[in-house]
């Protein structure tokens, strides 16, 4: 997770997760991303020495440090990960405000 005065990226890492299995929502400064990654299907025959990738369900839910605007979030995915762009609302940023002399 990346924070900057215009928004939050957060990247995850899902090798071998189709992106159809893969939600996620944002609601006030939460997101969830929750997934399911499928094994590979092989032969009846076949019998593992080793396997270190995970199967089945998962989910994290992470706190934002601030709200982010819904309408503007954008997901990409390559390589096998995943790239989400929270950007900060207009009205949430920080305004540097002028300062003006009076006589």
């Amino acid at each position: 997770v990346w924070r900057g005065p215009d928004g939050v990226v957060i990247t995850a890492e899902i090798p071998g997760v189709k992106l159809d299995a893969v939600d996620l929502t944002v609601h006030q400064n939460t997101l969830t991303l929750k997934g399911t990654r499928s094994p590979e299907a092989f032969g009846a025959e076949t019998s593992w020495h080793r396997r270190e990738r995970s199967y089945g369900p998962f989910s994290r839910v992470i706190e934002l440090p601030y709200a982010v605007d819904p309408d503007k979030v954008r997901a990409s995915a390559r390589n096998g990960v995943l790239t989400i762009e929270l950007p900060r609302p207009e009205t949430d940023k920080p305004r540097k405000i002028t300062i003006t002399a009076k006589s």
